[in-house]
């Protein structure tokens, strides 16, 4: 009885085994350049809380962020995609965006350490920047949206953005960033 019973543990476990070894869906392939458009948008974050240190401009610009939802929306149909949602995606990367940009000047204020000026102006080249990422972002917010409702998002897109992220601001960012990605929440 006794062999019985170790012979039938053995074959649950077997059996379990197997199961776990089954490969699970895999993260799709749209969401990783799209978490890598989002990212490059708060890289060039640090690029804006720079020129903004040094000019002594506020973060907040809500002129600035008028015209980028109202640019971002005039293309919604060009990428297949309803002008809320895209308002609602270009806001949470604008928000992302200046998380960085006060995590940032918050670090100079605390270190008491000037960065070095960016390159390029805000107005020339950094917006310029951002403003050609545009549709490389609406492209792969695109291309991921038959994923979102998926009840699997959540998972996939946290564990893209610690995939790509090592910054602790930028991760940070990058969550609130995709906060609204997925249409569901875990365990639903």
């Amino acid at each position: 009885m006794l062999k019985k019973l170790q012979l039938a543990v053995l074959a649950c476990g077997v059996v379990s085994a197997g199961l776990q070894a089954a490969p699970a869906q895999q993260t799709p392939v749209q969401l990783q350049p799209l978490i890598a458009a989002m990212e490059q948008r708060l890289e060039i974050a640090n690029d804006v809380a720079r020129s903004k240190w040094h000019s002594g401009k506020p973060v907040q610009d809500s002129e600035r962020e008028r015209q980028v939802i109202q640019n971002a929306e005039s293309r919604a149909g060009e990428f297949k995609l309803g002008a809320d949602d895209v308002r609602e995606f270009m806001t949470a990367q604008m928000e992302a965006n200046k998380m960085v940009q006060y995590a940032r000047i918050k670090q100079w204020r605390e270190s008491d350490h000037s960065p070095e000026k960016p390159e390029s102006s805000l107005t020339d080249g950094i917006r310029g920047r951002l403003d050609t990422l545009l549709p490389v972002l609406m492209h792969s917010y695109s291309a991921f949206q038959p994923y979102r409702s998926d009840t699997r998002c959540p998972d996939w897109v946290q564990s893209e953005i610690q995939r790509q992220a090592n910054d602790p601001v930028i991760v940070s960012a990058l969550q609130r960033a995709a906060g609204d990605l997925c249409r569901t929440t875990p365990n639903q």
